[in-house]
């Protein structure tokens, strides 16, 4: 073997962060943290990392602070509201109430932002993503209709717009500047 051959089987830093968690769950597998177990960790990571490597994906950005606690204060306020209709819904008279499913396009083409943010919408009481569709980066939500039932499309839709603003921000700070979408991970990385 070549030495840039062994130079392309050996793990780089982005892989370092991997490493130490396959160490740490070797060590968990074990239930003990002796130099021996360490050491045969990091020898069985090495040689998975050498054996199936890895595809090289684009460095991710930094997630923001400010865009972090906003994703946390505004889905802990949806969480709050959309609980006390779902609530009061239960609770009650009369009879069931209708529900529809809706299609919500996404701006983001992430795999990653796409699935952070249907796991959060997906979290709220009354909504439920029932389908995604990668290619075009839409949501398909089965949400229960607790306004007007000719507006509930539009609500969800805004709504879901608004959670993905929030894991946008917190996320893939930049990404909302200037209007530009976010590129496929898994695309951007073959090329």
């Amino acid at each position: 073997m070549t030495t840039s051959g062994l130079r392309g089987r050996l793990p780089n830093r982005r892989q370092l962060p991997l490493l130490a968690w396959m160490v740490v769950f070797w060590c968990g597998l074990w239930g003990s943290i002796s130099p021996v177990v360490v050491v045969g960790g990091v020898l069985v990571a090495l040689a998975l990392v050498a054996v199936f490597p890895m595809p090289t994906l684009p460095p991710a950005p930094l997630p923001s602070l400010v865009g972090s606690v906003g994703l946390a204060a505004y889905l802990t306020w949806d969480l709050v509201r959309a609980s006390l209709q779902v609530a009061w819904l239960a609770v009650r008279p009369g009879p069931v109430p209708p529900s529809a499913i809706v299609a919500a396009p996404l701006r983001s083409r992430s795999d990653a932002m796409i699935a952070a943010t249907a796991e959060l919408v997906s979290l709220v009481p009354g909504t439920l993503v029932v389908d995604i569709d990668v290619p075009t980066g839409t949501l398909y939500l089965h949400a229960l209709v607790t306004g007007d039932p000719e507006r509930v499309g539009d609500d969800v839709r805004a709504s879901v717009r608004r959670m993905e603003e929030r894991v946008l921000a917190a996320l893939a700070p930049g990404s909302l500047s200037g209007g530009v979408d976010i590129a496929d991970d898994v695309r951007e990385a073959r090329r």
